[in-house]
């Protein structure tokens, strides 16, 4: 893959068309193509993504050497009975699905494969992308994805086994925290707080973006709590009081994803005929 650097996206649904965008800031006018199949996807990528060039599913290995597979388990097999009469060795094949294990999809195409988490934001260049090496990826490859990933994104190199707990910090975390962000408004409103709603949601998010430029500049998690939360404060006593709601609500949205996650039935993909 190595002086290349030719993207192609498949799938143009909502993480697709941010990591197209991601991708086409990473690799420059030309060199970002993609397919989709909805009508309606592909005119949103276009508006998204200008200059970039939309194919055929067939054309795709063609033009890139790098291709990411945004579509759902139950779509692979379709696309890639497409893609793989042109695939080769010399392509590297992403999946953004955490439940396809990596020795599946290397057993269905040629060259390297690779795990891919996107998250919210990678479209304007925030947030983490979490990259997870499969069967044939070099050390090289790895570092021509990372030097990619890092034109939109912080990435992280991190083992298959951890995808699940990485992606529920990394990918899920931004709403999960918005959503627990959300809760918090409601919880003072439903107290009858003299706040106008747009008034509670600005302050709320003052306090997301202060936490956010904090820790970016080395700050721990411990240290803001230790900063606000002096011992006999209202903060301290308002941890104290949630805490174990607080712990108990993350188990169960870490269980839910567990759970939900497992209860996809497994995606069989066939091997490689090339």
């Amino acid at each position: 893959m190595s002086g290349h650097r030719a993207v192609g996206v498949v799938g143009l649904g909502r993480m697709g068309l941010a990591l197209a965008a991601g991708f086409g800031e990473a690799v420059g006018p030309g060199r970002l193509f993609a397919a989709g199949r909805s009508p309606a996807g592909v005119a949103r990528f276009r508006e998204a993504v200008p200059g970039a060039v939309v194919l055929p599913l067939p054309e795709l290995p063609g033009r890139a050497d790098l291709i990411v597979l945004c579509v759902r388990n139950a779509d692979l097999p379709a696309v890639l009975e497409e893609l793989r009469p042109r695939l080769t060795a010399r392509h590297v094949v992403i999946t953004i699905n955490n439940g396809l294990p990596l020795r599946t999809l290397a057993e269905a195409v040629p060259g390297p494969v690779a795990k891919l988490i996107p998250s919210v934001g990678n479209d304007i260049g925030a947030g983490a992308t979490l990259l997870m090496p499969g069967p044939r990826l070099t050390a090289q490859d790895t570092e021509d994805l990372l030097a990619l990933l890092r034109s939109f994104s912080t990435p992280f190199v991190i083992e298959e086994d951890q995808g699940r707990a990485a992606t529920d910090l990394a990918s899920c975390g931004p709403a999960l925290v918005a959503g627990a962000a959300k809760a918090m408004i409601e919880a003072q409103q439903e107290r009858g707080a003299p706040l106008s709603r747009d008034l509670a949601e600005q302050l709320v998010a003052q306090s997301l973006h202060a936490l956010s430029r904090l820790v970016g500049q080395g700050a721990r998690l411990d240290d803001i709590v230790d900063r606000v939360a002096v011992p006999g404060g209202n903060t301290a006593a308002a941890l104290d009081a949630a805490g174990n709601d607080l712990a108990a609500a993350w188990r169960a949205a870490f269980r839910a994803t567990t759970d939900n996650e497992r209860s996809k039935p497994a995606t069989q993909l066939g091997a490689d005929r090339a």
